[in-house]
C-alpha cells in the first residue's frame, strides 16, 4: 500500500494481493483515524459480497471468484469494542457487464485500488441493537 497525507484526508493505493478490509482496518489503526467516510475504485477478485436479510437477522453472502472491476466503494469507519471497523458497500462489474452489489466482506486487489479517506473530528463507535441485531452506528 501507499498513501499521502492530504489536506482533508488521505489517498491510499492498495497494490494486487492486498486484502481491502483488512488492509484499510489496519491503516485507520495505526494511523489513528478517529471515524469518517472511506470512497474508492478499482479491480479485485474473490470477493465475497452481502445483504443483510433484516426478517432473518442475519446476511446472505454470494461469493465471486473472478476478477470485477469496482466504480463505487463507499463506506463509514467506525469502531466496535475499540477495534477499527470498516462498513464498505461496493458496486462491481466484469466481462459480462452485469453489475453487482453489496456490503464488501472481503476482496482482494487484482489491478489496483485508489481509495479516499476523509476522516471524523472525533471518535465514531457502533453499539449493538437488539431490534436488528447489528452494532449500529451511536452518534449521541
Amino acid at each position: 500500500m501507499q498513501f499521502k497525507r492530504i489536506k482533508d484526508g488521505y489517498m491510499l493505493r492498495l497494490i494486487k494481493g492486498e486484502e481491502i478490509i483488512g488492509t484499510l482496518s489496519s491503516f485507520v489503526e495505526r494511523e489513528k483515524i478517529p471515524g469518517g467516510f472511506v470512497f474508492g475504485l478499482g479491480a479485485f477478485k474473490d470477493a465475497t459480497l452481502g445483504y443483510f436479510d433484516a426478517a432473518k437477522k442475519e446476511y446472505v453472502r454470494n461469493s465471486f471468484k473472478e476478477d470485477l472491476e469496482f466504480g463505487s466503494l463507499t463506506g463509514s469507519i467506525s469502531y466496535v469494542e475499540g477495534k477499527p471497523f470498516v462498513h464498505a458497500h461496493v458496486v462491481a462489474g466484469g466481462a459480462d457487464s452485469k453489475a453487482y452489489f453489496g456490503h464488501l466482506f472481503s476482496a482482494t486487489i487484482s489491478a489496483t485500488g485508489e481509495f479516499f479517506i476523509i476522516p471524523s473530528d472525533g471518535l465514531i463507535e457502533r453499539k449493538p441493537d437488539a431490534e436488528t441485531g447489528l452494532n449500529l452506528l451511536d452518534l449521541r
